[in-house]
């Protein structure tokens, strides 16, 4: 298993997350641990089935476990409004 993407990449992945989707910004940490996950397993099912379809790959992301806590959004919310 791979190591969990960083609390500053985290940081990072939700600036552009609330840029892209607003709505979030006051959503639950549950809801962006949730959010995270879904993004960082399907990124891990695409490398691994590079040429397979998007179909098939959110068929897949199943396969790969959730890396990312409520502690490490924590931290990571914590990260960006201090920036």
């Amino acid at each position: 298993m791979s190591d969990p993407p960083s609390v500053s990449r985290l940081a990072g992945q939700l600036g552009y997350l609330f840029e892209e989707r607003p709505e979030l910004r006051h959503a639950p940490v549950q809801t962006l641990v949730d959010q995270l996950n879904r993004e960082d397993r399907y990124a891990r099912a695409r490398a691994k089935y590079a040429v397979e379809t998007d179909a098939f790959v959110r068929e897949h992301i199943d396969e790969f476990d959730p890396r990312i806590t409520s502690a490490m959004v924590q931290e990571a919310l914590r990260q960006l409004r201090a920036s």
